[in-house]
């Protein structure tokens, strides 16, 4: 009976130690809205070390190391007490990460052993501490710089578009949402704000280019171009400075930098301002009052209302 629910135990934990890597790997390729929750300890993101922890919680459980497997996991619990809390605090929740939690405290549980409860205490009050001494965690996105802004249109109802160019889904409902605005826009039913969001690392160098274009031409079909351009090139994963204006140039994309600071502060504002979590977004104000739409699914809809 004992062996029974030894190898139960050691399959539930392999099982669980898989699912925590699937989430996580999961995450780091966004499959839906992308999170601004982000952390790392002492300067290694978050889901690096979820992966590396899992697969020494799995290689710990192939190995028939149970007792060192449910230290590590009482140590992971402690951790995510803390995150969890992080959480809970910042008023932000990002479903990969609790999901990747709920896996370890399940797998504590699995492993726990009443025999061991002051050595689990103890690992797990070391987590917790651990995690509280060096955990550095951002819930809202910013800007390097400290912080003229895109606006095209005159309609009496503003919207506040917010997108990352790295982001799968906003490049994905991308065609689709510039055709609505663009009726939108030429019906005079709308002002439009398009304001990038620096999710991934590299949104700042594109955000920047954007801005340059529209200092070169300032109008709402030279916007179009250039984040239609600028999609591309995020989907063609080119990051360097001068990789990109010569794509730009290919794509006939006009450009003159400039000092971008002043936009920058005012994208910063509207983020805090409409408490920005994830792209894509869509923050529309009109005689209705404000509504924020998220996802490739609901934007589309909600624009599709004001032909109204």
């Amino acid at each position: 009976m004992k062996n029974f629910l030894s190898r139960k135990r050691r399959f539930l934990t392999i099982l669980l130690a898989l699912t925590g890597i699937a989430i996580t790997v999961a995450y780091a390729f966004c499959l839906g809205a992308c999170s601004y929750l982000k952390g790392d300890i002492l300067g290694i993101d978050l889901k690096y070390l979820g992966i590396f922890y899992m697969v020494i919680v799995l290689l710990l459980a192939w190995s028939r190391k149970p007792f060192l497997c449910l230290l590590l996991l009482a140590f992971g619990a402690g951790g995510e007490i803390f995150l969890i809390g992080y959480q809970v605090h910042s008023g932000v929740y990002c479903p990969y990460c609790l999901a990747f939690g709920a896996t370890i405290l399940l797998a504590f549980a699995v492993n726990f052993e009443r025999n061991r409860k002051a050595l689990t205490a103890l690992a797990a009050a070391a987590g917790l501490i651990f995690f509280w001494l060096f955990f550095s965690g951002s819930t809202t996105p910013v800007y390097a710089a400290d912080l003229v802004l895109p606006a095209f249109g005159k309609g009496p109802v503003e919207v506040r578009l917010y997108t990352d160019y790295f982001c799968g889904p906003c490049s994905a409902e991308e065609a689709e949402v510039i055709s609505l605005i663009s009726e939108l826009v030429g019906k005079s039913l709308i002002r439009v704000l398009f304001i990038d969001t620096p999710v991934h690392p590299g949104t700042v160098l594109f955000a920047n280019y954007f801005l340059a274009a529209l200092n070169a031409k300032n109008d709402f079909s030279q916007a179009v171009a250039a984040r239609g351009a600028l999609f591309e090139a995020a989907g063609k994963k080119i990051m360097e400075k001068e990789a990109l204006e010569t794509f730009l140039k290919t794509k006939g994309i006009t450009f003159r930098p400039y000092d971008t600071a002043p936009v920058f502060k005012i994208f910063g504002n509207y983020l805090k301002e409409d408490r920005i979590r994830s792209t894509p977004n869509c923050v529309i104000l009109g005689p209705q009052g404000k509504q924020t739409l998220t996802g490739k699914d609901e934007i589309p809809k909600g624009l599709r209302g004001l032909r109204k």
